[in-house]
């Protein structure tokens, strides 16, 4: 019987040092996740394997950047059911 070893490659992660495992040959700008801590990070470099967060990503407050392409105008006391009975 013969047993099949299937090599990894290591990275370790930016976050928490932990060592995320490839099994197959990561691109360039590939986005994982480290299963330790959850930190989305990317491939930033091949040789050697290098981890780092992305720049679009790291920055928490990009949500508050587009908050002001909501229509503060917006009438919410438009009832949708109003008129139906039940």
């Amino acid at each position: 019987m013969t047993t099949e070893t299937r090599k990894s490659i290591i990275a370790i992660c930016p976050g928490c040092r932990n060592e995320i495992f490839f099994y197959r040959t990561p691109r360039l700008g590939e986005f994982v996740t480290c299963p330790e801590c959850g930190d989305l990070v990317e491939v930033v470099n091949l040789s050697p394997l290098t981890l780092d967060w992305s720049p679009d990503i790291d920055d928490d407050d990009d949500w508050q950047d587009n908050w002001d392409d909501y229509d503060d105008d917006f009438d919410y006391s438009d009832d949708p059911m109003e008129g139906y009975d039940d």
